[in-house]
């Protein structure tokens, strides 16, 4: 996968187009037809709790960055456990500002080759009027290497679809090195990995996009 500007241009414009002056638009109105050029890169979530974001349909692209089917696991298993909590909160104001958020995501593991990533988020609204849907993708710039690759964030832009304006916060994830240094800090709290955050299936080669009843 690229981390071509143009793709994410794309989709937004495309989100744009569906919205027609609302809010946002509806869930049942994306076709995966008008998306085929980028529909390895994209996802679609659920927020089905604050702070439990999770993908209801994943493109291959995706997959393969985690090295296993990602249907079903939440969205925050992307990144490096240390940032987790702090990006758990930051997706959730996507769906309860609402809002568009563009990442700048960095994998940088000493054991794999450095890798740097886009991921736009857009949301939408379900049958019942709740922003509680977001349809995004995810491109890369850089060796994927072994999977799987996991993710701090650099930067987060934030668009509110309410006034229109954008923020821009840098380096919201701190590289382990500079966790252990921070003497004045409170200790860091253990993660335990969430079994819910784990897959139930193995990937496989059919198509892009898979539903989740």
């Amino acid at each position: 996968m690229a981390a071509t500007q143009p793709i994410l241009a794309q989709i937004r414009s495309y989100w744009e187009e569906l919205r027609a002056g609302r809010l946002m638009p509806l869930r049942a109105e994306i076709d995966p037809r008008e998306m085929s050029p980028f529909l390895e890169v994209c996802f679609v979530l659920e927020r089905q709790e604050p702070g439990d974001i999770r993908f209801r349909l994943a493109g291959m692209g995706v997959n393969d960055l985690m090295g296993m089917e990602v249907r079903g696991m939440q969205l925050r298993s992307l990144i490096v456990p240390e940032g987790r909590a702090h990006f758990s909160k930051q997706i959730d104001t996507l769906f309860t500002e609402p809002e568009i958020q563009e990442y700048k995501l960095i994998s940088d593991a000493d054991n794999a080759p450095h890798l740097k990533a886009s991921m736009l988020i857009l949301p939408l609204k379900s049958e019942d009027g709740e922003a509680d849907r977001a349809i995004g993708c995810l491109t890369t710039d850089g060796i994927v290497g072994v999977p799987p690759r996991r993710f701090r964030v650099a930067e987060l832009q934030r668009t509110s679809l309410i006034t229109g304006l954008s923020q821009s916060n840098a380096v919201l994830t701190p590289q382990p090195a500079a966790l252990a240094h921070a003497g004045f800090a409170e200790a860091a709290a253990v993660f335990e990995e969430n079994p819910l955050d784990q897959p139930s299936a193995k990937p496989t080669g059919a198509p892009y996009l898979r539903v989740v009843k």
